[in-house]
C-alpha cells in the first residue's frame, strides 16, 4: 500500500491563508503544515494556538518553511536562528523542515540535511540531496498540476512508497506578494479531489511523524 502525506505550505505568510489551513485540518484534509516564521507569525497568536490545538487532537506534523536569502552564505546560522524562533512562538520543534521557493537553493539542500541530521527531523524530498537521512520517497507539488495529473500520479504511486503532496492553501490576499496568490483557492478543490482519488485507490493518509 502506497503512503500519502498531504502538505500545506506557507502557514504564517497571511492571516487568510493561516484561516484556510486551519479549516482544511478541521476537515481532516490536511497531515502537514510547513510554517514560516520570519513574517508575521508572531502576531498571529490566536491562529498559533488553534494551530497547536489541532496538533493535539490529530496526527498533524508541523515544518519548518525555510525563508532563504539569494545570497546568503552562513546557511547553519540561519537554520539554526529560525528554529528558534519555531520554537519559541509555537513552543514546539519542527517534525521536518523544507525550503520557501526551494528551486532557488538546490546549492543548500546537502547544508540543510546536514542540519536535519544534527537535530533529528525529516527533510522534505529534494531529489538533488545526496545526503541520506529520514525523508518520503518523493515530492509532488500539486499547486501547478491539474487535477488529472494529480490522479495520475496518485495512480503509480509504489507499495510502500511514500509521497508527500504538498498545496498552497488559501483565498486572494491583496496583501500578500506571492507567485500564487490567485491560485491558492483552486488549491482547495485539487485537494478534495485528491482526497476522492487516495480513498477509491485505498491508499493511507499519513503524517511526516510516521515516517522511518
Amino acid at each position: 500500500m502506497g503512503n500519502i502525506i498531504l502538505t500545506s505550505d506557507d502557514f504564517g505568510l497571511s492571516t487568510i491563508y493561516n484561516r484556510e489551513i486551519l479549516l482544511a485540518l478541521q476537515s481532516d484534509l490536511l497531515t502537514s503544515v510547513s510554517i514560516m516564521v520570519n513574517g508575521h507569525l508572531s502576531k498571529q497568536q490566536q491562529q498559533v494556538i488553534s494551530l497547536k490545538l489541532l496538533v493535539q487532537e490529530k496526527n498533524i506534523s508541523l515544518g519548518l518553511h525555510l525563508e532563504i536569502g539569494i545570497n546568503e552564505k552562513d546557511i547553519r546560522k540561519l537554520c539554526l536562528n529560525q528554529w528558534n524562533k519555531f520554537v519559541n512562538i509555537l513552543g514546539l520543534q519542527p517534525d521536518y523542515i523544507d525550503i520557501h521557493k526551494d528551486h532557488l537553493f538546490r546549492h543548500h539542500y546537502d547544508d540543510i540535511a546536514g542540519f536535519c541530521i544534527e537535530k533529528h527531523v525529516a527533510f522534505r524530498k529534494y531529489k538533488e540531496t545526496t545526503i541520506k537521512l529520514k525523508a518520503p520517497d518523493d515530492m509532488f507539488i500539486a499547486s501547478s498540476e491539474s487535477l488529472n495529473n494529480i490522479e495520475e500520479r496518485l495512480k503509480v504511486i509504489k507499495s510502500n512508497e511514500t509521497l508527500e503532496m504538498v498545496f498552497h492553501l488559501g483565498m486572494y490576499d491583496e496583501d500578500v506578494v506571492s507567485s500564487l496568490n490567485k491560485e491558492r483557492a483552486e488549491d482547495r478543490k485539487k485537494l478534495e479531489w485528491a482526497h476522492q482519488v487516495i480513498n477509491k485507490l485505498g491508499l493511507k493518509i499519513m503524517s511526516y511523524n510516521e515516517l522511518k
